[in-house]
């Protein structure tokens, strides 16, 4: 068995970052009925679990400087409906309002996306080859265009939720389920209907409104696939001048922007 990562399509992945799955913000509203879940109402997010989203997100929003460090997994449904698990794990830099690194390891790729001030940087270590381009100026704008491009970027669903967005504005409904813990912390547990999409999220109980796991079950797909992250954080990460700058290893090319239009077809 062989442990070495696929082959990387260097100028496609540049151009999306390999957009592994669909962010929740952006999922398009369904077209036909959907059956309803046991647990969560299609139309109805009770106001229990609204308090405990609406308390996360205004935490979040107070936090000037974090890092979260995330082990996370993620279905791929491949030939007959059978499903692979890949594994990754990243870490997530934040200090507002202009500055975002996040570096992640995984099965498949490896990558690193770096965020300074209206300069965004995405490299592939696999494929000794990065891309610079011009970026918004601030993390809850920069945020905003990743969706509407379709980009991946580790957690950028939570990262919307504390900046500019909201995920409620797409749920057709979501209940408390109770209490548990994660890792030894207690949370609550809520779990929220889309369109095409069901996802849970467990939120630390008590001052720090953190959320602590997340859980998103891809339906109308063969297999279900799904994506889960554990997060652990750091709300006094330590930074320094290299923290959010990038500087490209030995043996690696810059992409030029005139290739971005480059096709997966068209790369050998």
């Amino acid at each position: 068995m062989s442990n070495s990562k696929p082959r990387a399509r260097t100028v496609l992945w540049l151009a999306i970052v390999l957009a592994a799955a669909t962010p929740l913000a952006t999922i398009p509203a369904a077209t036909a009925a959907e059956p309803e879940a046991p647990a969560v109402s299609q139309q109805v997010v009770s106001p229990e679990a609204k308090a405990v989203l609406d308390r996360m997100t205004a935490y979040l929003r107070g936090l000037q400087t974090f890092s979260i460090d995330t082990h996370a997994s993620r279905d791929e449904v491949v030939s007959l409906g059978y499903k692979l698990q890949h594994n990754e794990h990243s870490t997530l830099v934040v200090q507002r309002p202009n500055k975002l690194r996040a570096d992640v390891a995984g099965d498949i790729r490896d990558r690193t996306i770096v965020f300074d001030s209206g300069k965004l940087t995405m490299y592939s270590p696999d494929d000794a080859a990065f891309v610079k381009v011009a970026a918004p100026d601030t993390i809850g704008t920069l945020i905003g265009t990743l969706l509407d491009m379709g980009v991946e970027l580790p957690l950028i669903d939570v990262l919307y939720q504390a900046t500019e967005g909201t995920l409620m504005d797409e749920a057709r409904g979501g209940v408390l389920v109770g209490q548990t813990e994660i890792n030894g912390v207690p949370c609550d547990h809520l779990a929220f209907r889309q369109a095409s999409v069901d996802w849970q999220i467990w939120v630390e109980r008590g001052a720090r409104t953190l959320p602590r796991k997340i859980l998103v079950t891809t339906r109308y797909q063969v297999g279900d696939p799904q994506f889960q992250a554990i997060l652990n954080w750091n709300l006094t990460p330590r930074i320094d001048a290299n923290t959010f700058a990038f500087v490209a290893p030995a043996g690696t090319v810059e992409v030029p922007l005139d290739k971005m239009a480059t096709t997966e077809g068209d790369t050998p």
